[in-house]
């Protein structure tokens, strides 16, 4: 289901599946003017789709400006699950597993722009579940995935449970990471700084995009400030990323490149101690009262509220789906 710049549409409470390609697509707004379009995809389970064509046919993309993707259900997809480009896209509380299982390079979140820039700012991904997500045999993939150079996505409140990467920053600014889960994944999180080597070209068609956009004027200027002195200030070295107040139990922290480091604060995450969940997870995700996380500023995740959720005309309920076991290396 595709929808388009006429005007604000929703896709909700759909079952969606058996596609031959992706599932619901949501296009629209102006980024010249940085006017939203509205359009959401809400509650909806969308699995066993690109069948005939299974790469980058995404289970739900969200192009243009000002788009919402929410409480929805994704699994069983070979690539990606959500694309996103544009400005101020909104992904928060869906549930992922058993996706990107017929790639290695590539994120069950995703950017797909297909030239990732700095103008690409101001996207949440927040209280979501991303679980039972591998690769391709079982060798790797991504969580959440922003490709070359792109920035300014506020990626916090997520669980991420037995997932290969759970988060990848590809050289990009001002990418904010807290308050996070990572447990059991083979790697928390990996910072590079590819704009300062292999990927430096990314400069030229993202500078040229800025001035095309009057990233000096408003309403950027006003949306975006910590664009106005960007080509002034190593435009290409990943600064302003954040990493803060996040549990890694179970699996091995994150990865930065030592030219990244430099630019990279972290502060109160909880590494390797016990968070004292109520139950083992996955069977609870919710903290004990005496969690040391909480000391360290940790706020609840209200995991009671991801993914699908009971209505009058919800296509189907209770909803059904089983776990893609894991590929044997």
């Amino acid at each position: 289901m595709r929808r388009g710049k006429a005007g604000p549409s929703a896709n909700r409470r759909c079952d969606i599946y058996q596609t031959g390609q992706g599932g619901i697509h949501l296009e629209g707004g102006d980024r010249k003017t940085l006017t939203p379009a509205g359009h959401y995809a809400d509650n909806n389970h969308i699995h066993h789709s690109a069948r005939w064509d299974p790469v980058y046919q995404q289970g739900i993309t969200a192009f243009g400006v000002g788009n919402r993707v929410t409480h929805n259900l994704i699994d069983h997809v070979p690539h990606v699950a959500i694309g996103f480009s544009g400005n101020d896209q909104v992904i928060e509380y869906n549930e992922i597993h058993s996706a990107v299982f017929q790639s290695n390079d590539a994120g069950a979140i995703y950017t797909s722009p297909p030239d990732e820039t700095w103008s690409m700012r101001g996207h949440r991904i927040r209280y979501n579940y991303l679980h039972h997500i591998h690769g391709f045999r079982g060798k790797g993939c991504l969580g959440v995935y922003l490709d070359d150079c792109f920035s300014s996505a506020d990626i916090s409140c997520n669980v991420f449970y037995d997932v290969a990467t759970a988060i990848l920053i590809g050289g990009g600014r001002d990418n904010t990471m807290t308050n996070n889960m990572f447990i059991r994944c083979d790697r928390a999180f990996s910072i590079d700084a590819r704009g300062l080597g292999w990927a430096k070209d990314v400069g030229e068609f993202a500078t040229k995009e800025l001035i095309a956009l009057g990233y000096k004027q408003p309403p950027w200027s006003v949306r975006y400030p910590e664009l106005l002195n960007i080509l002034e200030d190593e435009p290409l070295a990943p600064k302003g990323n954040v990493v803060a107040r996040s549990i890694c139990w179970g699996g091995k922290w994150g990865w930065t490149e030592p030219k990244a480091l430099p630019y990279v604060t972290f502060k109160d995450n909880l590494l390797d101690t016990d968070p004292h969940f109520k139950d083992i997870a996955p069977a609870s995700f919710e903290l004990q009262d005496d969690s040391p996380a909480f000391k360290l500023g940790f706020q609840r995740i209200p995991f009671e509220k991801i993914g699908l959720y009971q209505s009058g005309d919800r296509a189907s309920w209770p909803v059904a789906h089983t776990l893609q076991s894991r590929p044997e290396l």
